[in-house]
């Protein structure tokens, strides 16, 4: 069962946010979307997997879309904040579905050179076959007439980030809401003293702003 809850809108340049809750991983799909276009963004969308069966399925990110057709929303792009380790990602069928690019932070390609030389794997785990866009830190771009920024968020990983429009940013594992803490920081390339300063700077955003994470 996917439990959705809703954000509303506080102006032109303030997203409408929807959460759905995925509960077999305790993760949460967002779906940012420009209240004046209608165009949105879908961040950290899951691709379920079941571990007994070593099969996938498409359900939570199916309640994605009907959620996107139910507000009469069109997807402009598929974000993540970072790889994920609890689950899989759902970005490639969404943009089969969609036809919106893919997009991660752009130290992505540093993670994925600790897993080939971790696994032995020296052809795997190719970010540029994943995603069509990678962003740099302080990188801005248009979701219909909202502007996102990346911020880099490292800690949990070596290159999470988070997506801050208006009075909304997205900042995954880092803060886990309402009262579970903060992401681990023991992967590969993760540090705790990564992870406290960007916390610090997330914090560092007007008090106006919603944070909205695991």
């Amino acid at each position: 069962m996917t439990i959705t809850r809703h954000s509303p809108s506080n102006g032109p340049t303030s997203p409408d946010v929807w959460g759905l809750y995925e509960e077999e991983t305790g993760s949460i799909q967002y779906v940012a979307a420009c209240p004046a276009t209608g165009q949105a963004a879908l961040i950290d969308v899951v691709l379920d997997f079941d571990p007994k069966a070593a099969s996938t399925s498409t359900d939570s990110a199916k309640a994605v879309l009907d959620l996107v057709n139910r507000e009469g929303l069109e997807v402009a792009m598929i974000l993540d904040t970072h790889p994920h380790a609890d689950h899989m990602t759902a970005a490639a069928w969404l943009k089969e579905e969609t036809g919106a690019p893919t997009a991660i932070g752009q130290k992505v390609t540093e993670i994925a050179a600790i897993w080939r030389d971790l696994y032995n794997l020296p052809d795997a785990f190719d970010p540029a076959r994943c995603f069509d866009r990678m962003f740099a830190e302080g990188e801005t771009f248009a979701i219909g007439d909202l502007y996102f920024q990346v911020m880099l968020s490292p800690g949990h990983t070596l290159g999470s980030v988070t997506y801050v429009a208006g009075d909304a940013a997205f900042v995954h594992d880092t803060l886990m809401y309402p009262d579970s803490g903060t992401a681990r920081a023991d992967f590969p390339g993760g540090t705790t003293e990564e992870l406290w300063a960007s916390i610090q700077s997330i914090l560092a955003l007007p008090d106006t702003t919603r944070l909205f994470g695991v």
